[in-house]
């Protein structure tokens, strides 16, 4: 029978390095909680505890591997275990984290009661096999994302037949003596390209078998500009900078992979050859089969598997096992392949929270159904987050932004007299898995981890930047967490205080009136411009995937939608260019910028490309008006005065949602935050006039003035701006046959039609718009020149 033999405010799961991290920001930010550390080993250190095969190290550096908090002092930049673990038991030992930790504890359960507002976490003694409880207010998981007890082991045909050892790495024997041994390394991952350089110095041969090959990429022990800093800057600066140089180095190549992977292949092929035999067959066995980063590249210090292959102890087969022999292993070529030693480097086995089931009230939460919320907590689970990190850079940048923001959570649930968060379920958000690598030990256990979504708070970012944004705005009440006073009763979401404005908006005066308008990023700026009717919310998925690719995003609402104020002149194509090119002003963006615009939006940033070429650099138009008169019968019945004005003048939610129907192919893209979000739109004083004035200023309806088009199209094919156009093969607002229109007016212009997609492809398709537009931006430099007339030419 469990007994409950201790209560703590914050309860924390794991001694490793996120759960020591944890702890030491509790200690730092919340220094009058109560807290304990259970941990299932005998050990601080986790991960750098547990495995002891030979050569263990980091595969980041350790300036972004560790704390924010503790500089890193040793030489080494890419460091081994062993330091990593001191390193670890230093910080606990520090802040006087080594006496709250339980050891040998493992949990099993964590049951919420929302009448006490309380978790009974029960844990097993794996040194006694006695079962105790505690309750806690607060539980933080820092258990990692595998499985401790048991590494990834397939069975392989024969192996019992084979006379010599088989070694799992995470279960290293300490008594392994491979002194003239012949070894063989199965695997082409971290684990193994660390073991094949370690152990060649006693082994007689050590040989790497993979059945594909890995990105494998040479990286200096120690960072040059270590010594250098420290000898200028006090220990703590010095890291600092250190910490974003890496950072930023680290994110520009992942960045650089995703956008021109062939490029960054290419180059990773090129330095392998440099640091391998001559006539070395690089692209059998360093060449994979995917792009760079859709699988985590493996970092090698000083180029050691390199110089052990130059050294000849060491060799790489690639191929396929069809069996183990008595003396080895014979591949599915017939080759064999003698061995005293086979060591399984075949990965993981991916777990959340360490194993440990969740209920609420005694029901069983099924966390594989749940989305995360800000990659932190679980929707629909209240006082409960879990440390994770980032799978492209360091896990500690993004630990250490988690810990520091569950501290947060505490200090406002305390000064708020609230006993509890909870992250609401969304409803009308796509799963995707929680980590977006194409790893072997993520698709086999990641459908047991929570779900992110397609848009902030529910979609994770793979950049610290932009991280570090969420987590520090000031806001923790966002209408997402619900909270829930001590005395039981529910806090009501915050209502936002006007109409559409959310906490990323802002608002500046542009063009005679007050401007609404969304900015985020660094770099050359992107505006991004929505059609009519519309508002910047049809921008909000783009934000989130190109403000994080080395530029600015801005997205506005047009002067007369959204929350902008009417134009104080009659409506057209020029009095709206003019406008926007006042809001650039009043934002500060003078340089040239990629212009991006949808529908109306499209041919807006058209004429501004007219109107003063030296603003734009490259246009991207989906779905765009211009290229044809034919539009929907909705719109042209809309777009006939009397009509419309009746049918705009009395909107409805049953309107609304007609409407998004019509502009999605996907009807799961209509939610009912969409309808009210159009509702909205439509309700909104001169919203009917306005959508009036500017169908007509744009010949929507017959008997109105159309010569724009022609004048719109000559003048950006004479200008030879650059342009990608795109187009969903089911939009029901302009005809698919606009795209084709769209070849023979632009002959400079790139087409790409979306299958199976309505007219906004930048929502219905947001990952591969904005990988579309990322590779077009990528692959052909612009180069402008201010002393001419706009001149712009694409260079290759």
């Amino acid at each position: 029978m469990t007994e409950v033999t201790k209560h703590v405010d914050v309860l924390i799961i794991g001694a490793g390095l996120s759960g020591i991290g944890a702890a030491a920001h509790l200690v730092r930010e919340c220094p009058g909680k109560r807290y304990a550390v259970l941990e299932s080993r005998g050990a601080i250190g986790g991960t750098w505890d547990l495995f002891r095969y030979p050569g263990i190290r980091s595969d980041s550096d350790m300036y972004t591997f560790g704390y924010s908090f503790k500089p890193w002092k040793e030489p080494k930049a890419i460091s081994e275990g062993e330091s990593i673990r001191r390193y670890v038991e230093e910080t606990a030992d520090e802040y006087g984290i080594t006496s709250h930790i339980r050891f040998h504890h493992r949990v099993l359960s964590a049951d919420w009661s929302t009448a006490d507002a309380l978790w009974t976490v029960t844990a097993e003694r794996t040194d006694t096999g006695e079962t105790v409880g505690f309750t806690a207010s607060w539980v933080i998981g820092a258990t990692g994302y595998y499985r401790y007890d048991e590494g990834y082991r397939p069975a392989f045909k024969g192996e019992e037949g084979f006379r010599g050892q088989i070694v799992h790495p995470q279960h290293w024997p300490k008594d392994l003596d491979y002194t003239g041994k012949r070894v063989v390394v199965i695997g082409s991952g971290a684990t193994a390209v660390t073991l094949v350089p370690n152990m060649v110095e006693k082994a007689a041969h050590v040989t790497m078998l993979q059945r594909t090959p890995s990105y494998i990429a040479a990286v200096p022990t120690v960072d040059p500009l270590s010594d250098v800093l420290r000898r200028v800057l006090p220990a703590s600066p010095a890291y600092s900078v250190l910490r974003w140089k890496n950072w930023l180095n680290l994110h520009l190549r992942y960045t650089l992979s995703r956008s021109r992977p062939d490029m960054v292949r290419a180059r990773i092929r090129r330095d392998a050859i440099k640091l391998l035999p001559a006539g070395y067959d690089v692209d059998t066995h360093f060449n994979p089969p995917y792009n760079p980063w859709d699988q985590r590249l493996c970092a090698v210090p000083d180029g050691d598997l390199f110089t052990a292959l130059r050294g000849g102890k060491a060799s790489i087969v690639t191929g396929g096992t069809r069996t183990f022999t008595e003396d080895g292993i014979e591949l599915e070529s017939g080759e064999q392949l003698p061995a005293d030693i086979i060591v399984t480097a075949t990965g993981l086995n991916l777990q959340w929270l360490g194993g440990m089931t969740l209920s609420i009230d005694g029901g069983k939460v099924n966390v594989g159904e749940r989305f995360a919320y800000k990659g932190m907590m679980i929707s629909g689970v209240p006082n409960l987050s879990v440390v994770s990190g980032y799978t492209n850079v360091s896990w500690t940048l993004k630990a250490d932004l988690i810990s520091r923001y569950a501290c947060r959570l505490l200090q406002h649930l305390d000064a708020n007299g609230y006993a509890s968060a909870t992250p609401l379920t969304p409803t009308d958000e796509t799963p995707h898995p929680f980590l977006d690598l194409d790893a072997g030990y993520i698709r086999r256990g990641v459908d047991g981890m929570a779900k992110q979504g397609s848009r902030v708070p529910w979609r994770l970012h793979q950049n610290y930047l932009l991280d570090i944004r969420l987590f520090s705005g000031r806001r923790l009440e966002d209408g997402t967490l619900s909270f829930q006073r001590s005395d039981g009763a529910q806090v009501p979401p915050p209502v936002p205080a006007e109409g559409l404005n959310s906490p990323h908006t802002q608002r500046v005066m542009a063009g005679g009136g007050q401007v609404r308008y969304r900015d985020e990023g660094e770099g050359t700026p992107v505006v991004l411009v929505h059609g009519i009717g519309r508002s910047l919310e049809d921008w909000t998925e783009q934000h989130e995937l190109l403000a994080g690719h080395g530029y600015r995003v801005v997205s506005v609402d047009l002067a007369g939608f959204g929350e902008s104020a009417p134009l104080g002149e009659p409506y057209s194509l020029p009095a709206l260019a003019r406008f926007l090119e006042a809001f650039l002003d009043s934002v500060g963006i003078s340089s040239p910028a990629h212009l991006v615009g949808n529908s109306l939006g499209g041919a807006v940033a058209m004429q501004l490309s007219l109107q003063s070429p030296g603003r734009v650099r490259s246009l991207v138009l989906a779905g765009s008006a211009g290229f044809g008169r034919e539009v929907a019968l909705p719109v042209r019945l809309m777009s006939v005065r009397p009509l419309g004005k009746r049918l705009l003048g009395r909107p409805s939610p049953a309107s609304a949602r007609r409407l998004e129907r019509n502009l999605f192919h996907d009807p799961a893209l209509v939610t009912d935050e969409r309808v009210s979000r159009g509702f909205l739109l439509a309700s909104r004083p001169d919203a009917a006039r306005v959508f009036l004035d500017t169908a007509a200023a744009l010949g929507t309806f017959r008997g109105s003035r159309e010569g724009w088009r022609g004048e719109l199209m000559a003048g950006v094919a004479a200008q030879r701006v650059p342009a990608l156009v795109v187009w969903g093969d089911k939009d029901r607002i302009f005809p698919f046959a606009h795209l084709a229109a769209a070849g023979r007016h632009l002959p400079q212009a790139r087409t790409h039609a979306f299958r199976d997609t309505g007219h906004m492809p930048q929502i219905e398709r947001a990952e591969e718009f904005a990988s579309l537009i990322l590779g077009f931006w990528a692959e052909a430099p612009l180069r402008f020149s201010p002393a001419g007339e706009g001149d712009f030419t694409a260079s290759r």
